[in-house]
């Protein structure tokens, strides 16, 4: 018989969350069954007791005790908006644990019907200790799991730099990459030695306040590129603007995306060397490092907001312009995707929402229609016709206006199909 369809007497699962992720507990395969019945289960992950060892270290009973009441059925998943709502109902409380909260959930008959029940006779999770160990844990898949998707993301960032560009992410880069090298040799001695101790710990003690620093460079450039684009109105300067933008953006989000990775893995090791020598202080750190976490990504949030806010609008300013630019235009709504897309890449795996109107692309024909269009292809017809033959009389820029707008119109008719979106 199928074990979901099975009508279990007692199936129950316990809930611990420290808002930003979820762990479910619970004996055989309550936790699977809890999770499919929430359409949760396929973004969820193994969470043995092999992972809360280092962070309870001073305390095996209270593995043991992991151990015994999971049955090695312990799964763990990041909180969406999704999955907030499918676990809303069950009406996590706080602890006494510093931002964790818990609830026990049970299972009479039906697979479907989870009910919220009285925790207080059978919760095995509830031990104060166990919780701060649990929720150190958490935080460290967390961001586990948000280095591996950056580290993809990397990966797929791929650029060549000319001289100017390699100059600049060298200046500002510095020491990361040694930065990058002792985090690694330190994940590898826990590996090895399976803990994080003093001598190890004084090698990377001050690496964050350095990556932060490097960071901080690269927001700033990224800020530079969405200043240069809001201040240039004309079609050939965003065209010319963004060519070198797409390669700017590329780099400085990829340099945000290796200081987060690094952060993340400084995070992890933090947490592991104050369990073992602080353990009284992990609630508080993990706390910290959350808060310092959360200020890094509104400092990423705000400059990718600008980025892309200054991305739509040249492509306002470029569809306005469709008559006379009708081969330029496309070009640009080129440059601006490859850029966007690449932020939103960056964006989603430091689990960043940043809104913005995608334009598209207006036709050659359908701008014809519209009057401004005219008017700005006549302005630009003009200011061309005056930059290039200097004349004295205005009214020679504009019938050089005139003809340019002409010869447009004659192009695009003649290219039919090309013009089109």
């Amino acid at each position: 018989m199928d074990d979901d369809a099975r009508d279990e007497a007692t199936d129950e699962v316990e809930l611990i969350s420290d808002g930003e992720s979820l762990l479910v507990v619970g004996e055989g395969r309550s936790v699977e069954r809890f999770l499919r019945s929430k359409g949760l289960l396929k973004r969820a992950q193994a969470f043995g007791s092999a992972q809360l060892t280092p962070l309870l270290r001073s305390s095996a009973g209270f593995v043991g005790t992991l151990s015994e009441a999971a049955r090695e059925s312990a799964l763990w998943l990041k909180i969406t908006p999704e999955s907030a709502e499918a676990i809303a109902e069950f009406g996590l409380t706080d602890t006494t644990v510093p931002g964790v909260s818990y609830a026990m959930a049970g299972q009479r008959g039906d697979i479907k019907s989870w009910l919220k029940v009285d925790s207080t006779a059978k919760a095995q999770l509830q031990n104060p200790e166990l919780l701060s160990g649990l929720a150190g844990a958490m935080s460290q898949l967390a961001r586990e799991q948000e280095a591996a998707q950056l580290r993809a993301v990397l990966e797929t960032i791929g650029h060549k730099l000319d001289q100017v560009l390699r100059g600049q992410r060298d200046e500002i880069i510095g020491d990361l990459s040694g930065i990058e090298r002792e985090l690694q040799a330190a994940s590898r001695t826990r590996e090895i030695e399976g803990w994080i101790d003093e001598v190890t710990w004084s090698k990377i003690d001050n690496a964050s306040r350095e990556i932060r620093q490097v960071q901080a460079k690269a927001v700033l450039k990224l800020s530079g590129v969405a200043e240069d684009l809001e201040d240039l109105t004309r079609v050939g300067e965003l065209r010319a603007r963004l060519n070198g933008a797409r390669e700017e953006v590329r780099l400085w989000l990829s340099v945000i995306a290796r200081c987060a990775t690094a952060l993340d893995e400084h995070a992890i090791l933090e947490l592991e060397y104050v369990a073992a020598t602080f353990h009284d202080q992990l609630d508080t750190r993990r706390i910290t490092l959350d808060t310092l976490r959360m200020e890094d990504r509104d400092e990423v949030r705000s400059a990718l907001s600008a980025l892309v806010d200054r991305l739509s609008a040249a492509s306002e300013r470029a569809n306005g312009h469709k008559v006379l630019h009708f081969r330029a235009v496309p070009e640009v709504f080129e440059r601006v995707n490859e850029a966007r897309e690449v932020a939103r890449r960056v964006g989603e795996a430091l689990d960043i929402e940043v809104e913005w109107v995608a334009a598209d692309e207006i036709s050659w024909r359908a701008a014809a229609r519209q009057p401004r269009q005219w008017r700005n292809g006549f302005t630009d017809g003009a200011a061309i016709a005056w930059e290039k033959s200097k004349p004295v009389v205005a009214p020679i820029a504009i019938g050089a206006a005139t003809t340019i707008v002409v010869a447009a119109f004659k192009g695009s008719t003649d290219s039919s199909g090309s013009t089109e979106t």
